[in-house]
């Protein structure tokens, strides 16, 4: 290392401050000497590193015409050298730092900006280790098993959120809004499907943050839009509708049809059920958290003719329901349910065998372009099954009514007992979503006739026992929608 040799100078462009070794008794001393606006300083120094340190911010100073600052006492000049280094390693000027300061100061008051800070930091995490949406999706559904949840619930969110994953290999925290919405929109899913896929993705989101694989304040889903639909309108059946229904239903779904129909319970449930949960001494239908949707007990009153319809297929425990997919029974159902309309229409019409044939393959090939035209997947709205050549023909086709067994019965329900209440309990809704949606759609008469249908026992699939005013309103009701053979079997 080269000797240092005194006075030593440290010069940048015209300015110059010179170090002299200045001890003092016995002690190490360095002085420096500069002029500024014409008064030599002499500041000194216990060592010679502090004193190059100083005449090099002396020289820098002078240099760039900010001398201003070597007038300050020694404590301020050092406050201000000390925070002009850590702005320099923050890469902020000093007067933006003092200026957020200032702010920081009128929007926290007393709150100390560190406590504030380390407080938002806990809420909102800043690292977050990246976790693939599959594991997050496989981590949940374990997890929810664990909670007792319904098979029937995890099953539901297992097939929902295996499309989500199909849609996304990537770290959950990359999913935003915008893509999840344009996913949701190219599924080409009726409205009700959109929506309960996007309730499927809330749930997994809602697990990822208490997970902290998510930040808390994290609300992507807020871009994601629900879909329209139909603006919640209920659809119900009619008294004939559903004594048609029943006229024409295989006796193994009759259970199915009934319990939806005269207690409201939801399909899923039903597909849950056993029959000694169906306890016919206390009078009641017992439907356990296990495997209730709301995973709440609740029981339902085994109405007169409820319990007529179930007697026929009463077992000493066992599955209710024998379809582990009733939605293709159902499907087989309308169709009957078509068939009969059309042969009636035909029969009253004297409509020729061979008239009917050439209907139906004209309805075959249109049927043919209409499915290569939309893929396999029926669209909502399609004619359903049976009924392609009705609108050509000029009969009344049947369809079926989504989730139309429950609606009926609540709103008959409400309607008989103007309980909004003791149907909420019944139901498992909230009193609330009773009294929006279902408080006047039928009459209490309408009402008095839905739970009059029951069976006669008499080697008959059906009869409606009511008042004789009402069964002639039924009547006309089947003779109009083509079902006249149904209409010859009520009582007289």
């Amino acid at each position: 290392m080269k000797k240092i040799t005194f006075p030593f100078e440290v010069k940048r462009g015209s300015v110059a401050v010179k170090i002299y070794r200045t001890p003092s008794n016995g002690c190490e001393s360095y002085t420096l000497t500069y002029w500024q606006d014409g008064v030599r300083k002499r500041p000194t120094f216990p060592s010679f590193e502090k004193a190059k340190d100083e005449a090099d911010t002396v020289v820098t100073l002078l240099g760039n015409v900010d001398a201003d600052v070597l007038t300050l006492t020694s404590a301020d000049r050092a406050s201000y050298l000390r925070a002009k280094e850590l702005a320099n390693e923050a890469g902020i000027p000093l007067e933006v730092i003092a200026a957020q300061g200032l702010q920081l100061k009128r929007i926290l008051k007393d709150t100390p900006p560190l406590v504030a800070a380390e407080d938002y930091v806990k809420r909102h995490q800043t690292q977050i280790p990246p976790r693939a949406v599959a594991d997050v999706i496989e981590e949940m559904l374990k997890a929810k098993k664990g909670d007792g949840l319904s098979d029937g619930y995890l099953k539901h969110l297992r097939y929902d959120l295996k499309k989500f994953s199909k849609a996304f290999h990537c770290n959950i925290g990359s999913v935003t809004g915008t893509d999840i919405d344009t996913w949701l929109r190219g599924l080409d899913v009726a409205p009700r499907t959109r929506n309960n896929l996007r309730n499927s993705v809330q749930t997994l989101f809602g697990y990822a943050k208490a997970r902290k694989y998510l930040p808390k304040d994290h609300d992507e889903l807020d871009a994601v839009a629900r879909a329209k639909d139909g603006d919640g309108e209920i659809e119900i059946f009619t008294p004939a509708e559903l004594a048609e229904i029943l006229s024409a239903a295989d006796a193994a779904l009759i259970p199915f049809l009934t319990l939806g129909a005269f207690a409201g319970v939801r399909h899923a449930e039903i597909q849950r059920l056993d029959w000694r949960e169906i306890q016919f001494e206390a009078g009641i239908v017992e439907i356990r958290a296990k495997t209730a949707k709301t995973a709440s007990r609740r029981t339902i009153p085994l109405l007169d003719n409820l319990r007529a319809w179930l007697e026929q297929h009463r077992a000493p425990g066992g599955p209710v329901c024998k379809y582990q997919n009733a939605a293709s029974e159902i499907d087989d159902l309308v169709r009957r349910i078509n068939e009969a309309r059309r042969a009636t229409w035909a029969e009253m019409n004297a409509v020729a065998p061979d008239d009917l044939k050439r209907a139906d393959e004209r309805a075959k090939t249109g049927r043919a372009k209409g499915k290569a035209q939309r893929g396999k997947r029926r669209q909502r709205g399609e004619v359903p099954p049976g009924a392609a050549t009705a609108e050509d023909e000029g009969w009344a086709p049947f369809a079926w009514k989504h989730n139309a067994l429950r609606h009926s019965f609540i709103s008959y329900r409400v309607a008989e007992t103007q309980n909004v209440a003791q149907v909420a309990l019944e139901a498992g809704n909230s009193p609330q979503m009773i009294f929006k949606h279902y408080r006047e759609l039928v009459r209490p008469s309408d009402a008095k006739t839905w739970f009059s249908i029951a069976p006669d026992g008499k080697g008959n699939v059906i009869q409606v026992q009511m008042k004789k005013a009402a069964q002639r309103e039924v009547k006309e009701l089947l003779i109009t929608l083509s079902h006249r053979a149904l209409a010859g079997r009520l009582e007289d």
